[in-house]
């Protein structure tokens, strides 16, 4: 089972995967997955999300669990209370679908409760054009992005040549459901200096 790991930097910022979304859009080009990695950030996720994107076993599955688990340095799986009663319930063969609903959101919201993911600025990755405002952003500053707009600024940043052809390359890959919207911008301005600049 995935264990419990996190970081306690006070600066640095970290990318925060909400659901597992983005996961299979860059899993889905060859390399993708490192992708997430170029920005030398810490990468989160919860058990819930791992889990929504490993359970199937299939090749696609096997890959992002090879990508997690040769990354322990840089990618935290935190467990949550929440993720392990679905987890379990899912394994019995007694989980709802209709109960599936927002709770990897939900899980990566416990664990900032609890501070298994340490102090912020947080950057918040994700795939729709939309995104619930939680409590905890009065804690800590915080920025939301696209898959897309995660690819422009790595573009920006010199660390892939074109973030259209990588973009195009997901959505020839299987991923055409994945919006088009640029999304990089913070959700509140710092209030002791600290800010959620994420691009090298």
């Amino acid at each position: 089972m995935w264990s419990r790991r996190s970081w306690m930097h006070a600066v640095r910022t970290k990318i925060v995967l909400p659901d597992s979304g983005p996961l299979f859009s860059f899993v889905a080009v060859p390399g993708g997955l490192d992708l997430l990695l170029a920005p030398a950030l810490p990468i989160v996720l919860t058990d819930c999300v791992a889990w929504e994107a490993t359970r199937s076993g299939s090749d696609t599955a096997q890959a992002i669990r090879a990508w997690i688990d040769a990354h322990p340095d840089a990618i935290s799986v935190i467990e949550t209370e929440l993720g392990q009663f679905r987890i379990a319930r899912e394994r019995a063969g007694i989980a709802a679908k209709k109960d599936r609903r927002n709770i990897d959101e939900t899980t990566i919201f416990e664990a900032l409760a609890e501070g298994d993911v340490g102090e912020g600025p947080f950057l918040f990755l994700f795939e729709e054009d939309k995104f619930v405002d939680p409590g905890f952003y009065g804690r800590y500053p915080v920025r939301s992005v696209t898959t897309l707009g995660f690819l422009v600024g790595l573009e920006r940043s010199g660390l892939i040549p074109s973030a259209d052809s990588v973009f195009a390359a997901m959505r020839g890959a299987g991923r055409e459901g994945v919006k088009g919207v640029i999304i990089d911008r913070p959700r509140r301005p710092s209030r002791e200096g600290a800010d959620t600049a994420w691009r090298p």
